[in-house]
């Protein structure tokens, strides 16, 4: 039998992810740009040979929810996202969740519960197994940051972000740091007490100025971008009178708003497939909107405009106007700062070394 060489995972807990520079805005935000540079490259890969970019997601039939006593809902599946990352990152990598938004009324868990696994991309060995929490919500908080910087720049001066919770946190988070313009964050609840509990705890991490509202139509008039970081239903609404001249909007979760309220030259997504694959996988309205209006040939898909051509350059055109950017998140976000987490953990000894298997059990016997 041939010589075989031991595996071992580094396992880094919520914890341990955090002391390896999990919260690190200013350097994801860095990350993630570098990461839609490296697509733009072709140096990404993602999904199938049909290139589903979210991954694969399971939802739940009505009639098999009901039979084994699952529970419906908005947002209520699990979801398999592979990636391939190259350049300073060269890792492979899967982000596998499940979503639940009575988990946290009902049995005091996030909504969403994320792990990742990184592999070795030339020998498919498995070198860390991660809490994902921290590592999703960062990436896509991210995501608000260098969308904006690369649509609006530093026209934005104020942001308004619907919900206060993990996403909204995060997003304010990547506003402040990639905007050396931002100077006001509007932070929307129905309930103003909610976004009072925002201020408080965020105002001291921000440079920008936090102030709670439970006016959205005033938040969203004065806003230059507006983030809309709320779950449940109905999802919120939004009125396309409301929206500014020179404004963007980004829906990380449903949102209802007209698809004409946007200029039609000003329709952003981070990569065009995604956001249309999206659509058929999960049933928001404001993907469906979009969608819709690609199969009716009111809107070509080589119309959509991306963040990749825009950070790789390809893309020059005029960005102001009355914006949307769809960012329904990709798994070589997670796989980029995952790694980026890792290689800091590796560095610094941070987390747990456990063995996957001394050798094979099975092998060939010769």
């Amino acid at each position: 039998m041939s010589a075989t060489t031991p595996v071992e995972i580094r396992f880094l807990s919520q914890e341990a992810a955090v002391e390896a520079g999990a919260v690190d805005m200013d350097r994801c935000v860095e990350t993630i740009a570098d990461a839609f540079d490296l697509y733009d490259q072709g140096r990404v890969v993602m999904g199938d040979a049909g290139q589903h970019m979210h991954g694969h997601v399971t939802t739940f039939p009505s009639e098999l929810a009901e039979a084994e006593g699952l529970e419906p809902g908005p947002d209520r599946r699990f979801s398999a996202m592979p990636a391939y990352v190259g350049g300073d990152v060269n890792k492979a990598g899967i982000k596998w969740y499940g979503s639940n938004v009575n988990n946290p009324s009902k049995r005091g868990l996030p909504r969403s519960i994320h792990t990742i696994t990184l592999n070795d991309p030339n020998s498919a060995r498995p070198v860390c197994i991660m809490d994902g929490q921290v590592v999703s919500a960062m990436r896509t908080g991210a995501m608000a940051g260098v969308g904006t910087a690369f649509v609006q720049g530093d026209r934005a001066e104020t942001a308004t972000i619907f919900g206060p919770g993990v996403i909204g946190q995060t997003s304010a988070l990547g506003l402040d740091a990639a905007l050396d313009s931002l100077e006001t964050v509007q932070i929307f609840h129905p309930e103003l007490s909610k976004a009072a509990a925002f201020e408080s705890a965020m105002a001291d991490d921000l440079d920008a100025d936090v102030e709670p509202t439970d006016d959205a139509e005033a938040a969203v008039r004065s806003a230059d971008v507006t983030v809309v970081a709320a779950s449940g239903s109905p999802p919120p609404k939004i009125d396309g009178e409301w929206l500014g001249d020179d404004s963007l909007v980004i829906p990380f979760g449903d949102l209802r708003v007209p698809l004409d309220a946007f200029d039609e030259d000003r329709i952003f997504c981070d990569i065009r497939q995604n956001a249309l694959e999206f659509a058929d996988q999960v049933d928001w309205q404001v993907m469906n909107a979009l969608q819709d209006a690609v199969n009716r040939g009111d809107l070509e898909e080589s119309d959509l405009r991306t963040l990749h051509e825009l950070v790789g350059g390809s893309d020059v055109g005029p960005t102001d106007g009355t914006s949307v950017f769809y960012s329904p998140g990709l798994p070589m976000e997670d796989v980029a700062w995952a790694s980026e987490v890792y290689e800091n953990a590796e560095a610094a000894d941070i987390g747990e070394t456990l063995p996957l298997f001394s050798e094979p059990y099975f092998g060939k016997p010769y």
